[in-house]
C-alpha cells in the first residue's frame, strides 16, 4: 500500500512537472511579435549592407527606436523563459541575419525589391505601431513552439 501511495505521488510530480515545463515553451502573442519584429529588423539591416540602404535602415531605427528596445527586451525574456538565457538570444539574432543574407546572396534583385517595399510601408506612414507593421510582413521563422492558451502547433518555415 505504501509503495502504491509512493508511485502515485511520484506520477502526479511528473505529470505537474511536465505541464509546467510545457507552459513555459509556448510563446505568447507579445513574444510572436517580437520574434516577427526580430526577423524584420534583420532583414532590413541586411537590405542596408546588400542593397545601399544604410540611410534607410538608420531612418527606420530611429524612428521605432523605442518600439524595438521594448520588443528585443521582450524577445530576452521569451528566450530566458523557454531556453534559459541569452545565448539563444544571440543565436536566434545571428542565424536570423545568416538566413537573410543567403536569401539576399540568391536573390539580390528580389530580395532588395522586398526591402525597398518593407522601408516605403515603415517609413511612409504614421498610422501603424511597428507591432501591426511586422504583422503585415512576410517573415521567415522557424518557430518550435505552440501557442499559449492553443493546442496548434506553430512550427512553420514561414509565418506571414
Amino acid at each position: 500500500m505504501k509503495t502504491l501511495k509512493v508511485c502515485t505521488a511520484l506520477a502526479a510530480m511528473v505529470c505537474m512537472t511536465g505541464e509546467a515545463f510545457a507552459g513555459s515553451r509556448c510563446v505568447r502573442q507579445e513574444e510572436m511579435t517580437a520574434l516577427r519584429v526580430a526577423a524584420i529588423q534583420q532583414q532590413l539591416m541586411v537590405a542596408a549592407l546588400s542593397c545601399n540602404e544604410i540611410s534607410r535602415y538608420n531612418k527606420f531605427v530611429v524612428s521605432y527606436r523605442r518600439e524595438l528596445l521594448v520588443s528585443d527586451d521582450t524577445l530576452k525574456r521569451f528566450f530566458k523563459r523557454t531556453t534559459g538565457g541569452v545565448a539563444a538570444y544571440h543565436a536566434f539574432k545571428t542565424k536570423l541575419a545568416n538566413q537573410s543574407s543567403l536569401r539576399s546572396i540568391g536573390n539580390s534583385g528580389s530580395y532588395c525589391r522586398e526591402a525597398e517595399d518593407a522601408f516605403d510601408v515603415a517609413l511612409n506612414s504614421d498610422s501603424h505601431s511597428l507591432g501591426e507593421f511586422a504583422a503585415g510582413r512576410r517573415v521567415m521563422l522557424d518557430v518550435r513552439y505552440s501557442s499559449c492558451g492553443r493546442s496548434r502547433s506553430m512550427h512553420t518555415a514561414s509565418v506571414r
